[in-house]
């Protein structure tokens, strides 16, 4: 009898240990510090002459052996970030990791370092991003977290480009000066604007559409003081707030969804309305000017980064692309003035679609260089 009581509280020890191994386990994990804090799984890491990826890897505790765990490049996460996203970013074809990469914690401690280093190249206008993944544990009992292994690391070059300084009376006018005959449910138009003062009413950086189908988008109506945004547009109006601040950028965002038109003030809506219906169910855009009401353009405006979507972008998307250039070939742009020329009076439509915009006579008053757009 004593023998099974023995033998009973021997398998019962072993259970008990082996449950107490299991626990370890599942209490315990390594992951990417950075995909454990951020619900979007990704960051943008600034290009400056490269860029250097520091991947922060840890473990929930630490435990009294050496962790090893491989580092892969995954750039299978791109998919469906820019799905998600509404982004383009594209993998780095030629960048690869070491044979063997791995990050080693060594016992006792909670984290350690691996760096990837991604050597300056020409972007053009595309973006970039590096999926990194943790692989297999190579050493430890330790298991890899199912939800915080991948993180994204999206590689940007800051725009910092020449903008136009201009004014009236004459205006910036695509080609073809009319007749485009586009018709479309939805649109957007995305800039940025800086105006040296707002001491009149009725300075228009845009109009648009057609006769029975006009957006008309300028800088103070009737009432002062005039320092707010109108657009004008299928028979109603909405404007903003009187507290725009002359001499400073603000990225302005358009948006028409077939329904409510809706502004965005650096990335953050700021007011919508319902306009009426458009006549025949869709917007028909004949023409585009900017720097558009003449003798009333008083003020200087320095505009860049123009683009026309025949589409409504999310906030997203305009908050992830506002301080970066896109991609031109995106078959949803109508067009896209990047304005960054530096000299002479055409501004290129880099979509290929052909609406190359010339400034009037004087319209251009000078070319402001070394512009990254956010007011430092």
């Amino acid at each position: 009898m004593k023998n099974i009581k023995y033998f009973t509280l021997g398998i019962l020890s072993l259970f008990i240990s082996c449950n107490n191994a299991e626990y370890e386990i599942l209490d315990n994990a390594v992951y990417i510090s950075a995909a454990a804090s951020s619900s979007e799984k990704a960051e943008t890491i600034t290009m400056n002459n490269g860029a250097t990826i520091q991947l922060l890897v840890r473990l929930a505790k630490a435990v009294e052996e050496d962790v090893e765990v491989e580092v892969v490049l995954d750039q299978s996460l791109l998919t469906p970030y820019n799905e998600m996203a509404g982004t383009e970013y594209l993998p780095i074809t030629n960048l690869t990791l070491p044979a063997g990469a791995k990050v080693v914690i060594p016992a006792g401690e909670i984290s350690a370092a691996y760096t990837i280093q991604v050597e300056d190249f020409d972007t053009g206008s595309d973006r970039y991003a590096v999926g990194v993944s943790l692989g297999k544990v190579l050493k430890g009992n330790v298991p890899v977290s199912t939800s915080q292994a991948s993180y994204l690391y999206i590689l940007a070059k800051p725009l910092n480009v020449s903008v136009p300084e201009m004014t009236g009376p004459n205006a910036v006018i695509a080609a073809p000066s009319t007749n485009w005959g586009i018709n479309v449910n939805q649109w957007t138009i995305e800039c940025w604007a800086k105006m040296s003062a707002y001491s009149i009413n009725n300075q228009a950086i845009f109009y648009t559409g057609s006769n029975d189908h006009e957006i008309y988008i300028r800088f103070g109506d009737a009432n002062r003081p005039y320092n707010y945004l109108q657009i004008k547009t299928l028979g109603g109006q909405v404007q903003t707030a009187s507290d725009l601040v002359a001499n400073r950028w603000y990225h302005w965002a358009f948006v028409y969804d077939g329904t409510t038109l809706s502004i965005y003030r650096d990335g953050e809506a700021d007011v919508k309305f319902n306009p009426p219906a458009p006549l025949g169910g869709s917007v028909r855009i004949d023409f585009l000017q900017m720097i558009a009401s003449g003798t009333y353009f008083r003020d200087r405006a320095q505009m860049g980064e123009v683009r026309l979507w025949n589409t409504a972008i999310s906030q997203t998307q305009i908050k992830n692309n506002m301080y970066f250039s896109i991609n031109p070939k995106n078959p949803n742009l109508i067009g896209y003035w990047p304005m960054n020329e530096g000299t002479g009076n055409t501004f290129n439509d880099i979509t290929g679609n052909g609406h190359n915009a010339t400034a009037g006579a004087n319209v251009i008053r000078s070319w402001i260089p070394n512009v990254n757009f956010r007011n430092l």
